[in-house]
């Protein structure tokens, strides 16, 4: 039987197929699911948009309390480290435009504490806390949040910077190879370092130094705590002191540049017409004890943070020389020995001669090693004009090597190395 048909010649609506006939409710239904999808895929880039800016604000404000502590190191001024937050927070963006600077606290930070935490106000701070956000009038427009009513959002976002604790000790050659007035530049340079470490010191900061000719190097600084100011005003009065080993001698003009004029050769080890000789401050070096060799120095630096008890989390040291290794000296010691003269005011390390120049080299990249190895002493070394091949097997960690043709930039680089190495985002 045919189904009836209207007067147009189509099949009644009781005859019409159910799939036809809910054509429009699909319709609607997709209508109905195109939005709820597109509000989810609006709220899924929104919350990806938020969690970017959220991201480059904590990125921000890493960076801008990082170079504060930078500057701080390097300048002691408060004023001159917010400076340097404020112009990283300038060039670098959150969401497209520069956020807001909102704080630059100054503190202190132990990390040899269990729990350390940001300590406001510190009289040496050894910390910066910084604060960036976009809030308020600076607030970020959301991108498809509108259609449903939601126009800006904020963020802020804190990091906290900090010197690590640190052990850090030099390894000066004082060899008459480097000249007075090459020698005032290194002088200035281990000055220089000095200064940046104890203005900004943690409760338990140390600063040691060892200085070495050829067999010999002498404890000159042992381990000290330089938060106490009057032992960085001791230690710093010592370094002020420091010049190439003694000859026997007379330099009337210690700040002149020029090197001392040494007896005549029949008076060469005559150490007491002056007294002391040419730089009495300084340990002796006799016409037999010329040479270079740096395993002397890191060895004794080796011991001395062996029998170190302080309770720093980064140990640091700088190899700084103006040789290649040496043995000039073969047969050194003996004018001493038989003058009966022992050097008293400092602990002194002997090492073994004669020995050859590859031995040096293989003794000092070993010492070098085991520093790494058994205290993870991280090595920077600096060489004024001379290369060798063992400089920079001698780097370890952090360190790394670095050769420069002229000692008045000593200095920077002394400062570079010290800005760099002792800081940590904590926070």
């Amino acid at each position: 039987m045919k189904p009836a048909r209207s007067a147009e010649g189509r099949p009644s609506r009781a005859d019409r197929s159910p799939i036809l006939s809910r054509r429009g409710n699909y319709s609607l239904l997709l209508a109905v699911a195109l939005i709820a999808v597109l509000g989810f895929a609006a709220l899924t880039i929104d919350i990806g948009y938020v969690l970017l800016a959220q991201a480059q604000a904590q990125g921000v404000a890493d960076a801008a309390s990082q170079a504060a502590l930078i500057m701080l190191r390097q300048t002691g001024d408060q004023n001159e480290a917010r400076n340097a937050a404020a112009e990283i927070v300038s060039v670098n963006g959150v969401a497209g435009h520069s956020p807001t600077l909102d704080s630059v606290q100054f503190g202190a930070w132990d990390d040899s504490l269990s729990n350390p935490q940001f300590q406001l106000g510190a009289a040496r701070p050894n910390a910066v806390r910084v604060t960036v956000s976009r809030q308020g009038g600076n607030a970020i427009g959301y991108l498809f949040a509108k259609l449903f009513g939601y126009t800006t959002f904020g963020v802020q976002r804190t990091a906290t910077s900090a010197t690590r604790s640190l052990q850090f000790a030099i390894v000066l050659d004082v060899t008459g190879s480097w000249g007075e007035r090459d020698f005032r530049n290194a002088r200035t340079a281990v000055l220089t370092a000095f200064d940046m470490i104890s203005q900004s010191a943690s409760d338990v900061d140390e600063v040691g130094m060892s200085i070495f000719t050829n067999r010999y190097a002498w404890e000159y600084t042992p381990f000290t705590n330089v938060a106490v100011p009057s032992n960085a005003a001791a230690v710093r009065a010592n370094w002020s002191l420091l010049n190439i080993a003694s000859k026997a001698g007379r330099d009337v003009n210690h700040s002149d540049g020029n090197d001392c004029v040494l007896n005549n050769s029949a008076n060469a080890n005559n150490f007491n017409s002056p007294v002391g000789g040419c730089y009495p401050a300084m340990p002796r070096e006799y016409t037999d004890e010329s040479g270079t060799d740096h395993s002397t120095g890191m060895l004794l630096a080796k011991r001395m943070f062996e029998n170190a008890s302080g309770g720093a989390n980064y140990r640091a040291m700088i190899v700084l020389t103006d040789g290649r290794p040496n043995t000039l000296g073969a047969t050194s010691g003996n004018i001493r020995r038989s003058q009966g003269y022992v050097e008293a005011r400092w602990p002194e390390y002997l090492g073994p001669v004669p020995r050859s120049i590859p031995e040096v080299r293989a003794a000092s990249v070993a010492a070098s090693n085991s520093l790494w190895n058994d205290y993870k002493v991280n090595t920077w070394v600096v060489s004024l004009i001379e290369d060798d091949p063992m400089m920079p097997q001698m780097a370890h960690g952090d360190g790394y090597y670095v050769r420069t043709n002229s000692s008045t930039e000593l200095a920077r680089i002394f400062a570079q190395i010290v800005s760099e190495i002792p800081l940590a985002i904590v926070q």
